[in-house]
């Protein structure tokens, strides 16, 4: 019937709460408050009734503990404290008649919790010695991996040694295949140049000119291989064989071209067949020969011109230039007839003959012109420029396009040379 009692706080609050408790309840909350007010000053590191101290962990590994096993019971709290706690549970007097209901609760919530942690314990014991022998099975794999990768390591490098000297060997074969190819090939176009060049000396012993002309092209390709082995006795040798060759081939072309010069008429049909031979094996000799022996057609065509027409003669005088110009249209036209079929179009023998007529005529007529200076017949002088144009444009009507034919496969080099 008296006043109503304030909540405990404390150890005062439980201090004054005593007076008004009596019997079992009393003796149980003396009990839990002293129990729980040693366990707080344990956890701040005093010793309550000489009780041992509590470990306080740090605040992360509390951390990591609430995030493993997650709770929300109060007394799993961190910062618990049990005066607190009790309060909370009995704020007043009325509420200290479950407190045996209560205190059998806890006690049964710590038998569940010894045998919890009695079977963990076990658990745990055996787990353990499971652990150690997985952990030293993990350990003798790990062992046996190291050893198994070091062992492919070995053999990894073995194999890359073993690789390098294989593509070095590789390589040494490759060099002596290719050096063996390049020697094979040398020594067959040898054996062809050594064949090719008999074969010249009989040709040209027995003036097969078509023959050696064939020959000679084949023995000067053979030959251009062998430039970079100059000082080797054999290809020297070659080498000289061609040289006589060629000039003895030389010789005996040109000895057959002044025996047709010598001759009265046309060549005969098989003496054309071997100056076609001989114009075969000039070709065969080069450039050079080819200018030579159009040079001496040339001279030979024309030795009876300067001689005809040369100045101080009957016939060089200005009045007889469109003499001059009908006698080169006749030996056009005889060349055409006679000489046409006998030399390649590629030495445009007709255009050289017109150029070497125009720069003989050209110096007859400067000396002709410097010898009547002061006693010009205006008259002749007209007449002579007048054919002289004709001339010239029937010339290039006819030759233009061969000397622009010519001009773009000799690039311009013209063997007679002159002015039109």
């Amino acid at each position: 019937g008296g006043p109503r009692p304030r909540p405990l706080s404390g150890a005062r609050s439980l201090s004054t709460s005593l007076v008004f408790v009596a019997g079992e309840e009393g003796r149980l909350l003396v009990r839990l408050a002293a129990r729980n007010t040693d366990g707080a000053a344990r956890r701040q590191g005093g010793c309550g009734g000489g009780g041992p101290s509590i470990r306080m962990y740090s605040p992360a590994l509390e951390a990591a503990l609430r995030d493993v096993v997650p709770s929300t019971d109060p007394l799993d709290a961190p910062d618990f404290n049990p005066i607190s706690h009790i309060n909370k549970l009995f704020p007043n007097e009325e509420s200290l008649g479950r407190a045996d209901t209560f205190s059998a609760e806890l006690q049964d919530q710590m038998t569940v919790l010894d045998e919890e942690i009695l079977q963990t314990v076990r658990q745990q014991t055996s787990a353990g010695s499971s652990a150690r022998k997985d952990l030293e099975g993990g350990k003798a794999a790990m062992r046996e991996l190291f050893d198994k990768v070091r062992d492919i390591k070995a053999k990894a490098e073995r194999s890359q040694t073993m690789v390098h000297e294989i593509c070095r060997d590789i390589k040494s074969l490759d060099y002596a295949k290719r050096h063996l190819t390049l020697t094979i090939t040398a020594l067959k176009r040898l054996q062809m140049l050594v064949t090719a060049t008999e074969q010249l000396s009989v040709m040209t012993r027995e003036r097969m000119y078509a023959e050696a002309a064939n020959l000679l092209h084949a023995v000067t390709q053979l030959l251009a291989h062998f430039e970079g082995y100059a000082g080797i006795r054999k290809i020297d040798e070659l080498r000289a064989q061609v040289g006589e060759l060629s000039d003895t081939l030389r010789a005996q072309v040109f000895d057959d071209f002044n025996r047709l010069s010598a001759q009265e008429g046309a060549p005969q049909p098989s003496q054309t067949e071997t100056l076609l031979g001989a114009c075969a094996v000039v070709d065969a000799l080069g450039p050079a020969a080819r200018r030579e022996m159009v040079a001496w057609f040339s001279s030979w065509q024309f030795a009876p011109y300067k001689h005809a027409f040369q100045p101080y003669g009957d016939a060089g005088s200005l009045d007889k230039t469109e003499l001059r110009y009908g006698w080169h249209r006749q030996l056009l036209r005889q060349f055409d007839e006679t000489f046409v079929t006998l030399f390649p179009h590629a030495w445009h023998v007709g255009l050289s003959l017109t150029l070497d007529f125009c720069s003989i005529t050209n110096k007859h007529l400067e000396e002709i012109l410097d010898q009547a200076r002061g006693s010009l017949d205006v008259a002749v002088l007209t007449h002579a420029l007048q054919k002289t144009v004709e001339f010239e444009k029937e010339m290039h009507a006819r030759f233009s396009a061969e000397a622009r034919d010519r001009e773009g496969g000799e690039g311009g080099e013209g063997e007679g040379g002159g002015e039109g």
